[in-house]
């Protein structure tokens, strides 16, 4: 028998030098001459209105070069677009703002953006703008957020983004023939995807003209939507992907691209922005918790004859990608 040269041979891992060796770049480890430093200003409401944002103190701020707000956004909104009725059950449009304009809708969603010379001058041009809330009711319960009249988190006329079932047999018939019947519901909270390296890019305009991003990601794809957020043509944006310290469907979503994007295109200088662990926690979306109620009927010895349940996914504040992971 000839000897085998790849089954069960080990495969040396491309990378695996560049890590052990810590020659390896993620995307906190890339920099550019002149580059400036961005910080995010992010809601401390859960729910509320925006009455009115002042920016003005720290636009003064010296060593600022830029402050933004939904106003000096070209296209402030990205369009998800799901619900075929073969997967969703109904049609719906997921909205995510790229700053939040006349209310926030989480804790910790985007209000404003700051690039400045060094990383501690932005953080005080923060401490500088000044945001005026009205406090809304808010959304804490997915169950409660299903009844009618419930508080509305987005623009839809319902808070059910998505339904979709599977029948098999004769449910009626399995719980007849069944010698116990257990019933409860069981809840599961969110889980954080908790991956080392926090969001983090830079962003710069090449010799072409081509605004170039360069972050930690696991859709490079998003490039057409920071396109469509400048108003540019979708050869105009160029997104390259570094090698990431995890991210387990956590970097699937948009992160710093847009931020990053939005305050080159306005200063038309490298921007570099990386979040603190309690900034990425907050702010990123989360594996999705659930309630779930089960109706089960067995035989006696252990057979099961029947399975009723009804399960519901809390969404958050965005849908993103919920009706495709759940």
């Amino acid at each position: 028998m000839s000897e085998f040269k790849i089954v069960g041979k080990p495969i040396p891992r491309h990378d695996a030098w560049s890590k052990v060796t810590g020659d390896l770049k993620y995307a906190d480890d890339f920099s550019l001459p002149g580059m400036l430093f961005a910080k995010v200003l992010r809601s401390k409401y859960p729910a509320a209105k925006i009455i009115s944002i002042n920016t003005g103190e720290a636009e003064q701020l010296d060593g600022v070069r830029a402050v933004l707000t939904a106003k000096d956004v070209p296209h402030n909104e990205t369009v998800t677009k799901f619900g075929q009725s073969t997967e969703v059950g109904k049609g719906f449009e997921g909205l995510y703002r790229v700053l939040a304009d006349k209310k926030v809708r989480f804790m910790g969603e985007a209000v404003a953006l700051v690039a400045a010379e060094t990383e501690e001058i932005a953080g005080k041009a923060l401490d500088l703008i000044e945001v005026k809330y009205e406090s809304l009711p808010g959304v804490f319960n997915p169950v409660k957020a299903m009844k009618p009249g419930a508080y509305l988190v987005g623009e839809s006329d319902t808070n059910i983004i998505g339904e979709f079932g599977c029948h098999q047999g004769d449910i009626e018939k399995g719980f007849a023939q069944a010698d116990i019947i257990i019933e409860d519901t069981y809840k599961v909270p969110f889980v954080d995807h908790a991956y080392l390296e926090p969001e983090a890019g830079i962003s710069w305009i090449d010799d072409y003209g081509i605004l170039t991003i360069r972050a930690s990601t696991q859709v490079i794809e998003h490039f057409r939507d920071v396109a469509d957020v400048l108003g540019l043509p979708h050869n105009k944006v160029r997104y390259i992907g570094t090698m990431m310290g995890g991210g387990f469907g956590g970097k699937e979503d948009i992160t710093v691209e847009t931020y990053l994007a939005l305050l080159t295109w306005k200063t038309k200088k490298p921007v570099r922005l990386v979040y603190t662990r309690e900034e990425s926690i907050l702010c990123h979306s989360k594996r999705h918790p659930f309630v779930m109620k089960y109706k089960v009927g067995a035989k006696k010895d252990g057979k099961l004859v029947a399975l009723e349940a009804e399960l519901i996914s809390d969404a958050g504040a965005y849908p993103y990608l919920s009706p495709w992971v759940t």
